[in-house]
């Protein structure tokens, strides 16, 4: 038997709050790595079910806690701060990722909801399947914009001391 940990072990590295930019972008890659890990159980809900569902189940505690807090580094310290400091496109950009993230947000309650549903028969498991697709191709397109623009934005207008005190409210809110 093939131990779940062997097909849907997370892969990434650490990375230090003192440093934001960089703790959002390593965010992104343990983003990436549950993303793979659900496409992976999708994909095997009828062949070895219960590691798919207890896969499922480990991606949705990340993505429950550090996935939350990683939303909020963005909407709530780094966008705002952000947005007064660029052009008119610029911030409809940043518009676009808040938009992500509701869509996003909207999808993986959909998800969670079919994983959690007592009925699974194969339209069941082509559903999650969908949504699985769907909520990959979002955030994987939506994660790569943001390594590129939202990361040249940031370090091209935020300073040492607002980075700093992202840092400050990033730790705040992991305790």
């Amino acid at each position: 038997m093939i131990k779940p940990e062997a097909l849907f072990a997370p892969r990434s590295g650490r990375s230090s709050l003192d440093q934001p930019l960089q703790h959002l972008m390593a965010c992104h890659r343990r983003i990436e790595e549950r993303l793979d890990t659900m496409e992976r159980a999708a994909a095997h809900l009828e062949d070895l079910r219960e590691e798919a569902l207890q896969a499922f189940s480990s991606a949705f505690q990340f993505m429950d806690t550090s996935g939350v807090l990683h939303t909020a580094d963005e909407e709530e310290s780094l966008f705002p701060r952000l947005r007064p400091l660029l052009e008119q496109g610029e911030r409809t950009y940043l518009a676009g990722l808040e938009h992500d993230h509701t869509e996003a947000h909207r999808m993986y309650t959909s998800l969670k909801s079919l994983i959690a549903s007592p009925e699974q028969t194969e339209e069941w498991r082509a559903q999650v399947r969908g949504v699985v697709e769907r909520l990959t191709a979002l955030y994987r397109r939506h994660i790569a914009s943001e390594d590129d623009a939202l990361q040249t934005y940031a370090e091209q207008h935020l300073g040492p001391e607002v980075l700093a005190e992202i840092a400050t409210e990033m730790k705040r809110r992991r305790k």
